[in-house]
C-alpha cells in the first residue's frame, strides 16, 4: 500500500494539469500553513509581495511573485539550509563561482556572502521574468561581487524556447511554439574571468547535460561541480544519468550524493531515481580541509 506522502505527491501529478482555482484549492487544503499560503498568495495577486523581504544567514530576499519566493517566505530560514551550509563552508574569500540557473538568486546571495567583494559570483538565468528578481535581490543586498546573465546555456548557440510557468523554479528548455524565445549560448563563450572556478552549480531542469556539453573548455579551471540529476528529467531529453556521469569523470571528478550533510561517492552505475544533488569534487584533500567533512569513499574494487 502507497504511503501518505506517496498517495498526496501522485494526487499532487494529477491534480496539475487541472484549472488554476482547481489547483490552488488543492494546495490550500493539503497546505501545512494554510492561513499563510492563502495570505502569500494574496499578497503575490495584489502586487504588495515585494514590499516584503525574506532574512537568510547574511543576506535579504524580496518576496517576488514565484513559487520559491513563497516557500522561502513561508519556511523562513527552516528550508534549504543544507545546501547553502555547504556551498559557506567551502568557499572562500576571493574565490568564483558560476551559478547556472540562478533563479532570484537564493544561493547566488549565499555564495556572495561566502566569497566577500574580493570574490566574483556569475548568475544565470535564462527566464526574463525571474532574472528581473534576480537582478533585484542583488540590488537590494548591494552585491556589487555579483553579474547576472539573462541567457539559457547549452552546447551550441541557438534560440529556443522556455517555458513560463507559474511554478518558476520548474521552468525549462520546451518545444517550440510554448513559452518564449531564449538566446542559447556556450558556457564556454562566456566573459568568466579567473583561472580557477571554485564552484559551478547546474540546476537547468534536465538541460544539464547540454549546459556541460557547451563547458569543455571551462571545466578543467572547475573544482567542484554541485548538479541536481534525475533520470526522469533526463529521459525527456534523450540521455541518461550515465552520460552526465561520464562526461564528468572524463573532465576528473569524483562524484558523491549529497544528503542532509552526507557526502557518500557513487559508482558509474548509479542512477538518480528521484530528483536529487550530486557534488562533483576535483580534489579531495582540498574539500575536506576546506569544509571539514570527510567524504565516504567508495570501496576499491578487487
Amino acid at each position: 500500500m502507497p504511503s501518505v506522502p506517496d498517495t498526496l505527491a501522485a494526487e499532487a501529478e494529477t491534480i496539475r494539469s487541472a484549472p488554476r482555482l482547481v489547483r490552488y484549492w488543492w494546495a490550500l487544503r493539503h497546505h501545512e500553513q494554510p492561513f499563510w499560503f492563502l495570505l502569500g498568495r494574496i499578497l503575490m495577486a495584489t502586487g504588495l509581495s515585494p514590499l516584503v523581504t525574506i532574512q537568510r544567514h547574511g543576506f535579504a530576499l524580496r518576496f517576488y511573485p514565484s513559487s520559491i519566493s513563497l516557500e522561502l517566505w513561508l519556511h523562513a530560514g527552516e528550508t534549504r539550509n543544507d545546501v547553502e551550509h555547504l556551498f559557506r563552508s567551502y568557499l572562500r574569500p576571493g574565490d568564483t563561482v558560476v551559478d547556472v540557473g540562478a533563479n532570484v538568486g537564493l544561493y547566488t546571495l549565499a555564495c556572495a556572502v561566502a566569497v566577500g567583494p574580493t570574490g566574483r559570483v556569475y548568475a544565470i538565468e535564462p527566464s526574463p521574468r525571474v532574472a528581473g528578481y534576480l537582478s533585484g535581490n542583488v540590488r537590494l543586498n548591494r552585491a556589487s561581487q555579483v553579474e547576472v546573465l539573462n541567457v539559457a546555456l547549452g552546447e551550441h548557440e541557438a534560440t529556443l524556447h522556455f517555458s513560463d510557468e507559474s511554478q518558476d523554479d520548474r521552468n525549462r528548455i520546451t518545444d517550440a511554439g510554448t513559452g518564449h524565445t531564449v538566446r542559447v549560448v556556450r558556457l564556454d563563450d562566456l566573459p568568466i574571468a579567473g583561472a580557477e572556478i571554485a564552484l559551478l552549480k547546474i540546476d537547468v531542469e534536465g538541460y544539464e547535460k547540454f549546459v556541460l556539453d557547451g563547458a569543455t573548455g571551462l571545466l578543467p579551471r572547475v573544482q567542484c561541480v554541485f548538479i541536481e540529476t534525475w533520470e526522469e528529467h533526463f529521459a525527456k531529453y534523450g540521455y541518461s544519468c550515465a552520460d552526465v556521469h561520464a562526461r564528468l569523470r572524463q573532465a576528473g571528478f569524483r562524484l558523491f550524493r549529497f544528503d542532509q550533510q552526507h557526502l557518500t561517492e557513487v559508482g558509474p552505475g548509479y542512477v538518480s531515481t528521484r530528483c536529487e544533488d550530486l557534488l562533483a569534487v576535483r580534489d579531495r584533500g582540498v574539500f575536506e580541509r576546506r569544509t571539514g567533512r570527510t567524504l565516504d569513499l567508495l570501496a576499491p574494487t578487487a
